[in-house]
């Protein structure tokens, strides 16, 4: 029952954060940097922050009681998961919502699920349950691999038609995405390993819920300093501060606010649901995550209209492509069963 019911919040979560990118698409008159801003402020600083303040007891003593050195690992976790979403929201804008989010976030569920499974729990490996979740991030990677092939389709059909397809080109688009997804994984990396932190706020008298916000402040604070500080060196390098004072300010505002809560929103709902599947929630629990956001993010590239004007073979190769991606998370769940 709490197997199923962790499955459910992680497909909810999985729906937030792939939901969350559609601010992006309305921006004007803001530049990128503008609602990145906002969005990181809010979901990486205050929402954590104000959360765990309100689920831990004496929160920064609790802090201060926490093991330092797990502490660090954490943080710089978070931070360089930091870096994979400055990278993500840039990637994402050249490539395009579909086809963007679904080669990075593989790439993150490859790399969030493995390493969890070999270093936290070495010995089921080799094991039928360890071979099952190695199953289905090769799957998974196979699904994002059709999608690479949808949208390298996708733009050069555009190109034919002399239309517009991503923003700059494709080959730079992918890079940066691919190190995202590099970087992006360091986040489940920080949930995983961050027992000893968990503990401490058990300890303090925090609920189980209350434990976890705990971990998600100390790694998206992290994650906050890498972006504020390159969305700050875009405002000053581009002269983009007016922009906040602009017409429609206020509309823009609270897009990147309610990017800010599906984002995190999605995040709580990932942590929770991980924590009720088990000894190995984070490997199992990861890559249904990453497969139910490339899911509705493609959804919303085709209703948002990225795939108007493309070949059918473009469209055949994306559907193929999110079909192998629901069955890699079915294998992933019932890996969690063995």
């Amino acid at each position: 029952m709490n197997e199923s019911l962790g499955f459910f919040l992680i497909v909810i979560g999985g729906f937030m954060q792939g939901t969350y990118f559609l601010g992006l698409k309305r921006t004007e008159p803001w530049k990128w940097e503008n609602i990145w801003l906002i969005y990181a402020l809010f979901s990486l600083l205050i929402m954590p922050i104000v959360l765990a303040a309100i689920t831990v007891p004496h929160l920064m003593q609790t802090l201060g009681a926490a093991p330092g050195k797990n502490l660090e690992l954490v943080f710089l976790y978070g931070a360089g998961w930091g870096i994979g979403s400055v990278l993500s929201g840039l990637g994402v804008d050249r490539m395009g919502l579909a086809m963007g989010v679904a080669v990075l976030i593989g790439i993150t569920a490859a790399l969030g699920s493995l390493i969890p499974l070999v270093v936290g729990t070495p010995e089921l490996v080799f094991q039928p349950k360890g071979l099952m979740v190695i199953l289905s991030v090769i799957i998974l990677l196979v699904g994002v691999t059709l999608v690479g092939i949808a949208g390298k389709k996708r733009d050069a059909s555009k190109a034919a038609q002399n239309e517009a397809g991503q923003k700059g080109s494709f080959t730079v688009g992918l890079l940066i995405c691919i190190f995202s997804g590099i970087f992006s994984c360091m986040l489940n990396l920080a949930f995983s390993f961050s027992k000893p932190i968990t503990q401490t706020a058990l300890l303090a008298g925090a609920e189980a819920g209350g434990a976890q916000y705990f971990v998600w402040m100390v790694a998206l604070v992290g994650g906050f300093i890498a972006n504020a500080i390159y969305t700050l060196f875009l405002l000053s390098r581009n002269r983009t501060w007016k922009n906040f004072a602009m017409p429609k300010s206020g509309r823009v505002f609270l897009i990147g606010l309610g990017m800010a809560f599906l984002w995190y929103g999605g995040v709580v709902f990932y942590g929770r649901g991980a924590g009720l599947m088990g000894e190995i929630g984070t490997v199992v629990g990861w890559p249904i995550f990453m497969a139910t956001m490339i899911i509705f993010s493609g959804i919303w590239g085709f209703v948002t209209g990225e795939w108007k004007g493309s070949s059918s073979q473009a469209k055949w190769y994306m559907l193929v492509g999110l079909i192998v991606l629901v069955i890699a998370s079915g294998v992933s769940g019932v890996a969690n069963r063995m």
